[in-house]
């Protein structure tokens, strides 16, 4: 059952391509089912403290490779639903296939449902999609997994996190010169804006310093920024060729939206955090939660200070460490607290102020105050 639960973000990407083949009212349910639901899983459910003691790679792997396939099912679905008549014959293979109706589905589709489609398509992608592209970015010794991820990371126009995250934020982290940690009292507004620009900038810099100690052209191929771009532009290809411009607005939006879900949760992870440049990732850097139901739909991703603590290791080998700073509640919860400041601010003050008097170094006080 260990393995076996870290199949539910595989089940929900399934339900919700279900969900949006229906069309109409159902657009709405993907969106429930991954905010709603998981936020109220994560209040009733019990901590996530356990640990695979005989962990089997092969199956756990599954789930995490079986992302890219159904990420793109269901986009592309939605892409060829925006559009008009059967381009690619794809109504008629899925209706003698499965007897689903595309054309019914699409017909009964009002803009405010597909207002539901837009976030729920938008969050689902980017918790499972560039959620599964962290875990795999980090194998920079397995080419397949950071093309796996890359392409995760296009939905989101955001394959530039694949260098940025890996070779900057984890050596920056909690520091003023990391992108990616957010300050006190920083509004999470601002700081998706701060941190999108600035990590994108950070990631050209990092890119252009490997190729100059190889002694290639940064303005190349062999610039992975640059390739990086590509990735979304094939994706902007494919949904061009099924539907023309409609695709594209709603491709647009929803991975735009899809970056800013990964950008509050970049927010939360080291709120107001601080670290003294130079000195050693510790687990009181990063916010640490072990709610169940986030803990299982993130592949442990929240069990962040053990991250910190070993950027490489595989989510199943990760510590929850519940004497870590802990958030308030799960990465749901969190990502809604966030959107009203003034209540996320309520909620952390507080912790802000255990982890001075009792996480903080003196040099770190030193930088808080």
């Amino acid at each position: 059952m260990h393995h076996l639960r870290f199949g539910l973000m595989t089940l929900m990407l399934s339900l919700a391509t279900l969900r949006f083949a229906r069309g109409g009212a159902w657009m709405w349910a993907p969106l429930a089912m991954s905010g709603g639901l998981v936020v109220l899983l994560d209040l009733l459910g019990p901590q996530e403290t356990s640990t695979l003691a005989t962990p089997k790679p092969w199956i756990l792997n599954f789930w995490l490779w079986a992302t890219l396939p159904l990420v793109l099912a269901m986009n592309a679905l939605l892409w060829w639903m925006a559009g008009h008549g059967d381009p690619l014959q794809v109504a008629a293979t899925v209706q003698r296939l499965t007897g689903l109706d595309l054309l019914a589905a699409r017909a009964a589709s009002t803009p405010l449902h597909w207002l539901g489609a837009l976030l729920g398509c938008g969050l689902i992608t980017a918790s499972a999609g560039t959620n599964v592209a962290h875990e795999l970015t980090h194998r920079t010794r397995s080419p397949f997994d950071l093309i796996w991820g890359r392409w995760l990371l296009a939905f989101t126009f955001d394959t530039t996190f694949a260098i940025e995250h890996v070779h900057g934020h984890h050596a920056r982290v909690a520091t003023f010169e990391d992108p990616a940690s957010a300050r006190r009292g920083e509004s999470v507004y601002a700081f998706i804006l701060r941190s999108t620009f600035q990590q994108l900038g950070s990631a050209w810099d990092l890119e252009a310093r490997r190729l100059a100690r190889k002694g290639r052209p940064t303005l190349s191929l062999h610039n992975r920024w640059l390739r990086g771009q590509l990735f979304t532009l094939a994706l902007l290809g494919l949904a061009y060729t099924l539907s023309g411009g409609r695709a594209l607005a709603f491709f647009t939006l929803s991975g735009l939206f899809g970056k800013g879900v990964l950008e509050i949760v970049n927010y939360v992870e080291h709120y107001g955090l601080v670290r003294v440049p130079g000195t050693p990732v510790l687990p009181r850097h990063s916010w640490n939660s072990n709610a169940w139901m986030s803990s299982t739909m993130l592949y442990n991703l929240t069990r962040h200070s053990d991250h910190h603590a070993e950027g490489s290791k595989p989510f199943w080998r990760l510590r929850p460490m519940p004497e870590a700073p802990t958030l308030p509640t799960g990465y749901m919860g969190m990502i809604l607290l966030t959107l009203v400041p003034p209540l996320f601010h309520k909620a952390m003050t507080p912790r802000l102020a255990a982890w001075d008097a009792s996480y903080a170094s003196d040099a770190e006080r030193a930088l808080v105050a």
